[in-house]
């Protein structure tokens, strides 16, 4: 989705800058624990595993009982936009989390004037106000994702320095330079001006490192590592195994089923992947409504991918339409990818004019997924099966 994620994440589905609403560190001096840590893990816990209204109610009493843990505050936030998003829909969550930042942003505020200096709830306050560009980012909005972004990526930087060994600063930071790097000239351009160094290698190694050494911002690094090997790089062998791990740590989130299910499928591994689908389907058919109709297009859309690989081409067109047509979930993903799939589909039956209407109406999502790059390419030379049938 993030997942922290309900939507398909990520560089659309929470993936950019949704590093800025991660848990960061949680542990003092000393690598000692901070008061209340087991319960706000319990809360993380909670809502990785779609347990949202479990993760509000325990998040919420730690903010009572532990009013000065510094991770405690930005994840209760994060859990009421998750639950909204899942009960309420798109817009709703977006006011949802707007209001929450508004009440947690001025909390991080009076615990730095309490403890001036501490690097934790510095990380947390310049986290909090970065969190605001989700928002943004949801409308597609990439200047203001920049700009707001900036205010953010500023001060998790300056922790940074001036503490190297603050793992989970390395994530925000990765994130906004990866973002920038493979965003438009003028994007890197604007992002250069205002201190970020703009560079997807550098910001990969430093979501790497977080993934590697955070003391909460693992799961979230993990998460986005797989999303950037299966949507970004096409590197499907790389994100199988991180898949597989991310689905033992939340086996009752349908974003990391999600994951493993595309990761097994785009290496080849058909029957498995078709298993984990009909057991992330039964997930989803828990959720509520709102839920439930953001999550199926997507499985949908993953079903139609299964069945194209099986070489069912009439099958995976019938639901892949049905994804498309069905699609409404804020960050769109797998609605390039499915448009591209239906284009495919008509090209192996020689519907040329259908085939790039479909690349076209990917490529006007404008998202930074590969996608674009195989409807560009497909729009200039029709799609065929390579020799192997795949």
């Amino acid at each position: 989705m993030i997942q922290l994620r309900s939507n398909t994440l990520i560089l659309g589905t929470i993936l950019i800058l949704s590093g800025l609403l991660t848990p960061g560190t949680g542990i003092a001096e000393g690598d000692s624990k901070w008061v209340g840590d087991e319960l706000v893990w319990e809360g993380i816990d909670a809502f990785y595993n779609y347990e949202f209204d479990r993760a509000v109610t325990v998040l919420t009493t730690g903010r009572k009982e532990f009013p000065a843990h510094p991770t405690v505050h930005l994840t209760w936030a994060v859990s009421l936009w998750l639950k909204a998003q899942m009960y309420d829909g798109i817009e709703e969550s977006q006011e949802v989390l707007m209001r929450s930042l508004d009440e947690v942003i001025p909390v991080y505020e009076n615990l730095l004037r309490r403890s001036p200096g501490d690097p934790h709830y510095r990380l947390y306050l310049f986290s909090a106000r970065g969190l605001r560009t989700r928002v943004h980012l949801g409308r597609k909005e990439w200047f203001s994702v920049i700009i707001q972004g900036i205010k953010g990526y500023r001060g998790v930087a300056s922790v940074h320095r001036e503490n190297p060994e603050l793992w989970d600063a390395y994530f925000p930071i990765g994130m906004l330079n990866y973002y920038a790097g493979i965003s438009s000239p003028i994007v890197r351009f604007l992002a250069g001006l205002m201190g970020v160094n703009s560079g997807k290698e550098e910001g990969f190694e430093q979501i790497r490192t977080a993934a590697a050494k955070g003391k909460y911002s693992w799961i979230e690094a993990n998460l986005t590592l797989i999303f950037i090997h299966l949507w970004v790089d096409d590197d499907y062998e790389s994100a199988l195994p991180l898949a597989e791990k991310m689905r033992v740590v939340s086996p009752q989130s349908i974003y990391n089923q999600h994951l493993y299910s595309e990761s097994l499928m785009r290496v080849g591994k058909l029957e498995e992947a078709g298993r984990n689908l009909n057991f992330t389907f039964r997930l989803a058919e828990d959720l509520p409504d709102v839920g439930k109709r953001g999550w199926l297009p997507t499985l949908k859309y993953q079903r139609a991918l299964l069945e194209f690989y099986r070489e069912r081409y009439d099958s995976s067109m019938a639901w892949v339409t049905a994804s498309i047509e069905e699609f409404q979930t804020e960050l769109d993903t797998p609605l390039g990818f499915g448009y591209v799939l239906r284009g495919n589909i008509h090209d192996l039956k020689g519907e040329r004019k259908r085939a790039v209407e479909d690349y076209r109406s990917a490529l006007a999502l404008g998202n930074y997924t590969s996608a674009m790059k195989h409807a560009r390419t497909y729009l200039e030379t029709p799609f065929q099966l390579p020799p192997s049938g795949r």
